[in-house]
């Protein structure tokens, strides 16, 4: 009898240990960027989201690798086409994951706009080969580039065909040999088109199942375009529960994309509160102050510099400069420049929607009723020197990187120019600091006196306050476990006890690196 009981009690303490449902964050949690979580019970795993990360103070950044435990994931549900959520999962799938990604039409073609540009195709480790005769050239003369190819279709044109015979990154071989290397455009749309088999497109609603206990779906978050909220249904034994993970949500106040739709009842739900415990307080008349403060500097004969995010700020900022333009605050002779390849293709895509609307739209009716987001053409390539007046759109919105980075010295230090700061900032960003009144920018170039004037307009703001996340996740979900991540972790305790103080009791920051046991 008693080897019975203990064979009874070693079956349920095995049950106990190893039939869990459990969720693991890797990057986005205690942070905004590097957002990864995987979803486990005993027999699937799935991964959501397997974003870059970018610096936020003294934490860490590691884009070079991906935790080896989520390459034997059964699949990778992709919330939307950001760039800290879906920006590492070209290095997922080079470094062995072998499942398929799910996520909405739009966010598939945004997302392969944005890998056209080999956007965080850096460390990737391939069989590379390049000219020998052109690495020397460029080393020699201590500039140009050399052309990495991967596909044997390009060996044919190589006449001295180098290689280190092995699987190394473009990063890496930029140290050994000290020259600049770009990705061969022709192998980079062979492998694009490899990787596009792996995207699975489906419609919000729809019900995929990934296992006999294990499904999602997707919800509308109204955040950009093709963004979702995943509703998981899991089971393990006799434990059923409905798990949601928030994506990025919409602030609520965008002109382009549909609004987000509410949450349903959930035993646990993941929620974004990049804002932390803020209450805004914006309003869609804050459009029209940023009208009017654009056309009051142009008038003064200045250069208003705006750095802003590739995707979908780029193309809200556009859409803000037609309006004014439609009002007459703006000469349509004012020159613009759109200085960003990635922003350029973005809104070459988003006027294809909007002159073709696809079966999911991906924005308001009266978007396709005005058949563009812009009134006047917009220069591409940067001039010798910027005539006064005129308006520069550039990225990053952080001006830490890309070709914001590289006005910072021509731009700050004028007195004729006017920095207006659309986007989220980490605190140790250039822009984050001017949003903080500095008046002398450090960088590894040296130091930028400040001379432009700086103003902030946080309408463009894509993610919602703690107001519009509480009208989200509605009454239903009082007694939910509720996870903060996407933020800082200052501003994700301060979400917390807002949360709490509201009546969702059950509120608690997310762990990095530590699982969370689903009970």
């Amino acid at each position: 009898m008693k080897k019975i009981l203990l064979a009874v009690c070693y079956i349920l303490v095995f049950q106990i240990v190893y039939a869990e449902i459990s969720v693991e964050y890797f990057g986005g949690a205690e942070r905004v960027s590097g957002s990864c979580a995987l979803l486990k019970n005993d027999k699937t795993s799935v991964i959501i989201d397997c974003g870059t990360f970018y610096e936020e103070g003294s934490l860490p950044v590691n884009n070079k690798n991906v935790n080896p435990v989520l390459l034997n994931a059964k699949a990778l549900v992709l919330t939307h086409a950001h760039v800290d959520h879906a920006g590492l999962i070209p290095l997922l799938i080079s470094e062995g994951f072998g499942g398929n990604i799910y996520c909405t039409s739009a966010t598939k073609k945004i997302v392969f706009e944005l890998y056209d540009d080999g956007w965080n195709f850096e460390d990737i480790k391939q069989n590379y080969f390049w000219s020998k005769t052109q690495r020397i050239k460029c080393q020699q003369k201590q500039r140009g580039t050399v052309t990495l190819h991967w596909f044997d279709s390009c060996s044919n044109s190589i006449a001295k065909e180098e290689n280190l015979k092995e699987k190394v990154s473009s990063e890496q071989l930029k140290k050994i040999y000290n020259v600049k290397f770009r990705l061969c455009k022709k192998c980079l749309n062979l492998y694009l088109k490899k990787l596009a088999k792996r995207f699975i497109e489906i419609k919000y609603g729809n019900i995929i199942e990934l296992s006999k206990n294990l499904s999602f779906s997707l919800f509308n978050a109204g955040h950009i375009p093709g963004s979702a909220s995943i509703v998981f249904n899991i089971a393990d034994n006799d434990l059923q529960k409905t798990i949601i993970f928030s994506g990025d949500l919409g602030s609520g106040y965008s002109k382009l994309v549909i609004n987000k739709e509410q949450s349903c009842k959930a035993d646990y739900i993941f929620l974004e509160g990049t804002y932390g415990g803020s209450n805004r307080k914006i309003d869609f008349s804050d459009y029209d102050n940023f009208q009017k403060a654009l056309a009051g500097e142009l008038n003064k004969n200045n250069i208003v510099w705006i750095p802003a995010l590739a995707l979908q700020r780029t193309q809200k900022i556009l859409y803000e400069i037609k309006k004014a333009q439609d009002k007459g605050l703006i000469s349509s002779q004012i020159p613009i420049y759109s200085l960003s390849p990635s922003s350029n293709g973005l809104t070459k895509l988003y006027e294809t929607e909007i002159k073709n609307p696809s079966a999911e739209k991906w924005f308001n009716e009266d978007i396709y009723s005005e058949k563009s987001l812009v009134a006047s053409e917009y220069i591409t390539s940067k001039p010798k020197q910027y005539p006064k007046p005129a308006i520069i759109i550039s990225a990053s919105g952080m001006m830490d990187k890309g070709v914001s980075f590289s006005l910072l010295g021509k731009l700050l230090s004028r007195k004729d120019v006017s920095v207006f700061l659309v986007s989220y900032a980490g605190l140790q960003t250039p822009a984050g600091k001017l949003k903080k009144g500095f008046k002398k920018i450090k960088t590894k170039y040296g130091t930028i006196e400040v001379l432009a004037s700086v103003k902030s307009f946080d309408i463009f703001s894509d993610h919602p306050d703690i107001n519009e996340s509480i009208k989200w996740l509605g009454n239903d979900n009082k007694k939910t476990n509720i996870y903060l991540i996407h933020g800082e972790k200052e501003s994700l305790e301060s979400a917390k006890n807002i949360l709490k103080q509201r009546g969702f009791l059950n509120s608690k920051v997310a762990p990095i690196n530590q699982k969370i046991i689903i009970r």
